[in-house]
């Protein structure tokens, strides 16, 4: 069963009053440094933790949110006054057909060292009609889907209408209950990746993980996941071809993973069960063996990426911080190219959030596939942030025909999402 994510609404989180948008599978955020790009993500991040029964720190910074005091995660500005977050989204059961909408409203409870937000309001709908909402503690359920009252003394704690959900469903429509589960086990491993060179390497070990099946937030473990996706025998990586793959960079004959020894690592040097050995084709065949610890950061970051995009274990719906970190800009354009293959190679047709900087990415991806969503993110006169779905317009199609590319006509300003300098 295949759910389509069709709309996320976001208000009061951070810099973003009041936006909403449509995502497609792979979602690429461009704007200038503080536009919002990241508050975007984490608002997410908080939307998966809430559908899910639990707001807390422990909830938010196992789906990579940034901790911080609970007001500064509320839009602050003058004449603003949103004492809730407000989130909520849209998705369809493609088979199905049926059509979902949950909004959740959170407040922090400010007393409260773990962080726990509190549910001031939550509602889920079905085909426009309304299942269940609550208000506090009190919980409701409609229409066709009823609720023996004897069930609502179990639902007094935070994670009581995602308890009446089920519960409700399956009691009334046993099938939508197991399309709701599905996709809400899709949103519930939800996580924005930050990858570094020394988690890459295995220097340094962070232990936040949506699975202890895969790599951390910040790249560890790449050797084991690799290890699940790589054929040497049948030359495959994944879905993808490995010497297409290994054609990105122009120095690596062959990959493996294998067990570490001290003629390829530093006995000072961490180390896990398995990791990554390259072998480097223009050097003598002696000394030609390379380990993540000692072999380029834009590899590691490469592999990294397309990992992501292609393991059975990788979260169905993530973000990625700053795709183009440590990446030539003419290597990211030919990533963002292979990347959107793996993605929409892959059966489990994850969705995935990029952020960039780099103007090359745009050349790597395609805006008129409907499956590619490019958003502009800026701020207003107010300091508000807009998000802005670049679509293929007559105006950009002109300045195509003149020789200017995505990359070009965003660094000229023709797109949004740059600063005023």
């Amino acid at each position: 069963m295949y759910s389509e994510l069709k709309k996320i609404h976001i208000q009061g989180f951070k810099s973003i009053v009041d936006q909403e948008f449509e995502p497609g599978q792979v979602n690429v955020l461009i704007g200038a440094n503080g536009s919002g790009k990241t508050a975007l993500l984490e608002a997410i991040g908080m939307l998966s933790a809430a559908m899910n029964g639990t707001v807390d720190n422990e909830a938010l910074q196992r789906r990579g949110v940034r901790l911080s005091a609970s007001q500064l995660y509320k839009s602050s500005f003058e004449n603003v006054d949103m004492p809730q977050i407000g989130l909520s989204l849209q998705w369809q059961d493609v088979k199905e057909n049926e059509q979902w909408h949950y909004a959740v409203e959170l407040e922090p409870a400010n007393d409260n060292p773990s962080g726990t937000w509190s549910y001031h309001a939550e509602s889920l709908e079905l085909n426009n009609q309304l299942i269940l909402k609550r208000k506090d503690k009190k919980i409701e359920t409609y229409g066709t889907f009823p609720i023996k009252h004897q069930h609502y003394d179990a639902f007094t704690h935070d994670e009581g209408a995602k308890a009446a959900i089920h519960l409700t469903l399956s009691e009334s429509k046993p099938a939508s209950s197991k399309l709701f589960s599905a996709f809400s086990s899709r949103l519930k491993s939800y996580a924005i990746y930050t990858p570094t060179t020394p988690m890459l390497c295995d220097a340094i070990t962070d232990m936040r993980s949506v699975s202890s099946h895969f790599m951390g937030l910040s790249g560890n473990r790449l050797a084991y996941a690799m290890h699940d996706l790589i054929d040497v025998e049948n030359e495959t990586y994944g879905h993808l071809d490995l010497d297409e793959v290994l054609d990105l960079l122009d120095w690596i004959d062959s990959i493996a993973v294998v067990s570490p020894t001290t003629d390829i690592l530093s006995p000072v040097v961490p180390r896990l069960q398995k990791i990554l050995r390259f072998t480097d084709f223009l050097m003598r065949k002696d000394n030609n063996k390379f380990t993540a610890y000692d072999t380029s950061e834009g590899s590691l970051y490469v592999f990294f990426l397309l990992t992501l995009a292609m393991h059975p274990y990788a979260p169905p719906l993530f973000a990625v911080e700053n795709f183009d970190q440590a990446l030539h800009p003419r290597l990211v354009r030919a990533l963002a190219k292979s990347f959107c293959q793996a993605i929409f190679g892959n059966p489990r047709q994850p969705i995935a959030f990029l952020t960039t900087h780099n103007p090359l990415v745009l050349d790597g991806i395609d805006i008129s596939d409907e499956r590619v969503r490019l958003f502009a993110i800026d701020r207003d006169s107010k300091g508000y942030t807009t998000i802005r779905h670049v679509t293929v317009t007559e105006e950009l199609l002109e300045e195509g025909k003149k020789g200017l590319t995505l990359s070009r006509l965003w660094v000229m300003g023709y797109l949004g999402g740059v600063p005023a300098l």
